[in-house]
């Protein structure tokens, strides 16, 4: 078996500019992901990702502003949902035909509410096994909410929310 050297794994890294969302914090940076696609770094077992650039927002009362903060690392754990500012390519398995199911997803402090993606030759009873796989999953034309904080809602076109802080995930 051999190794891979830093000069292979560094070819397949890129920097992407991200929205991310916290409970406490809306967050815009560039974070480095490989292969080119937020899909890979986010569901890898990597607990941090690389970060540069950062600006955030505050959420709620007490979390401190960022702006233009050069580089720092984050830990995966505290990701409620994320989704690059620009569109990515077709991801090469993607499968022809595809139906959407609405989702809710509804985590301890803020709820996203949009489309789940499935093959349409999948049975529906399979389809909050296919989400909860992988521990990031995409949401498509969504309604980001943040609770108890008034006027801390925005529509997005796609996010990846973190299975690992719902509290419930309601499909129709």
């Amino acid at each position: 078996m051999s190794a891979q050297t830093a000069g292979s794994i560094g070819a397949n890294l890129s920097w992407s500019k991200v929205d991310l969302l916290t409970s406490f914090q809306r967050l815009t940076a560039e974070i480095q992901v490989r292969g080119g696609r937020l899909r890979e770094t986010i569901n890898d077992p990597e607990p941090l990702f690389h970060m540069r650039n950062v600006s955030a927002e505050p959420l709620v009362p007490g979390a401190v502003p960022l702006s233009g903060v050069p580089e720092g690392l984050f830990n995966k754990n505290f990701v409620g949902g994320i989704r690059t500012i620009e569109p990515e390519p077709a991801p090469p398995d993607l499968v022809a035909e595809m139906i959407r199911r609405y989702v809710m997803f509804q985590a301890a402090t803020f709820m996203v509410t949009g489309a789940a993606e499935f093959p349409k030759a999948t049975e529906p009873s399979m389809h909050t096994e296919i989400l909860m796989k992988s521990r990031f999953f995409p949401m498509l034309d969504v309604t980001v909410t943040i609770f108890g904080v008034n006027g801390k809602s925005w529509t997005q076109p796609n996010i990846w929310v973190n299975r690992d802080l719902m509290l419930a995930v309601f499909l129709g």
